[in-house]
């Protein structure tokens, strides 16, 4: 009787342990897979902006970002609902989702974009960034 009631203490203890190891491995590895999947999205962005922005002669900022580039188009960087969107004459682009928060800023000739992304399913997992780039240099003609 005394070794059954120990097999059982025994096996208890370690049904638990298995239990939390196999619950700790699936929940850390899926925070892990958020915080990447918002730090992708961060990056992406980031890159559309630095190629766009060095690109540029001029920028205003605020709630939306409006790039003129060289041949006088406009490229526009602007929140829609949770996504971040580049827009380019009749052409638009999300850029990233599950963006909380879109700052944009110019001060002089350089330009920077502050994002906040969350992702939808998991709180905990967000990521931000501040992302800075130089307008392209004018030329002065004399």
């Amino acid at each position: 009787m005394v070794e059954l009631v120990m097999t059982v203490a025994i096996t208890g203890i370690i049904v638990t342990f298995l239990g939390t190891a196999i619950y700790q491995i699936i929940n850390v590895s899926g925070y892990g897979n958020d915080r990447l999947s918002a730090q992708h999205e961060l990056q992406n962005a980031a890159s559309w902006f630095n190629v766009d922005i060095q690109q540029s002669l001029a920028a205003t900022g605020g709630s939306q970002l409006v790039l003129t580039l060289s041949d006088n188009t406009t490229v526009t960087y602007s929140r829609v609902g949770n996504e971040l969107q580049r827009s380019s004459g009749a052409l638009y682009i999300t850029l990233a989702r599950n963006i909380g928060s879109a700052v944009f800023s110019v001060n002089d000739r350089l330009a920077s974009m502050t994002l906040f992304c969350v992702p939808s399913w998991r709180d905990s997992a967000s990521e931000n960034g501040t992302y800075m780039a130089s307008l392209r240099p004018v030329e002065i003609t004399p």
